[in-house]
């Protein structure tokens, strides 16, 4: 049995796929530790979110599937193709990447959590609105999610942020992989910007490229057309 698993991101809910998701294909949608659905537990590695959303699941033996992750989600997907190459039979980066923290984003991820230390709210506050293109065209979208990111811990923002600061590259791993890699991609995106992800692809000839325009970090919202149709797309490959 193919199974599709939808990852959300960083200060985000699996509510963001209901949209985006075409009613004619099921999906797993779990909830990312931390996030909301309890505040007792968090992870501060990619590698104990994987395992966490991979019980989840309810995996049997005859199990495949198909991963898709937008942003931190991105990073717990390809982590969990790597746990189970064999049983991988596609990843689709929705906003999101395979490569690892540069130096620089290191340095703003410590500043990241000494903020999230400091006043969770006001820094997600911060952060949601430099996610979007144009965030005053999306004020109620934010307004719900930053509502949502209230039941949060500073602890476990700042677990996830630490999460995110040490996970490793997984590009050398995907230059080897036969299964299809997808990239949705916001040309406005400032947390990706687009040079960035034009040289992981580079390094990925194999991988199929979606750029979406005048849309930045949060397509399932800023278009959510274009998001359903690459989710569409992508699926199609693997179920009928």
């Amino acid at each position: 049995m193919i199974k599709t698993i939808a990852i959300h991101g960083f200060l985000g809910n699996n509510e963001m796929w209901k949209d985006i998701f075409p009613s004619t294909f099921s999906f797993y949608a779990p909830q990312l530790a931390g996030h909301g659905n309890d505040d007792i537990l968090f992870h501060s590695s990619i590698e104990e979110f994987a395992k966490h959303i991979y019980a989840q699941i309810d995996p049997q033996d005859s199990d495949e599937y198909v991963w898709i992750g937008h942003s931190m989600g991105g990073y717990i997907a390809v982590h969990l193709a790597k746990m189970f190459p064999k049983k991988t039979k596609g990843i689709a980066f929705f906003h999101s990447t395979a490569d690892c923290d540069s130096e620089l984003k290191k340095q703003d991820r410590l500043r990241a959590i000494e903020a999230a230390e400091k006043h969770k709210a006001l820094y997600a506050a911060n952060l949601i609105d430099g996610l979007f293109q144009n965030p005053d065209a999306h004020r109620a979208a934010i307004h719900d999610q930053l509502q949502k990111i209230e039941t949060m811990t500073a602890e476990s923002t700042v677990s996830s942020l630490r999460a995110m600061r040490e996970r490793e590259s997984s590009i050398p791993f995907l230059q080897s992989a036969t299964f299809p890699i997808h990239y949705f991609v916001g040309a406005n995106d400032k947390v990706l910007p687009l040079e960035k992800m034009e040289a992981e692809w580079k390094q990925l000839p194999q991988a199929a490229v979606t750029i979406v325009p005048e849309i930045g970090h949060m397509g399932h919202i800023e278009n959510i057309p274009a998001a359903k149709k690459f989710i569409k797309e992508f699926i199609s490959l693997f179920v009928s």
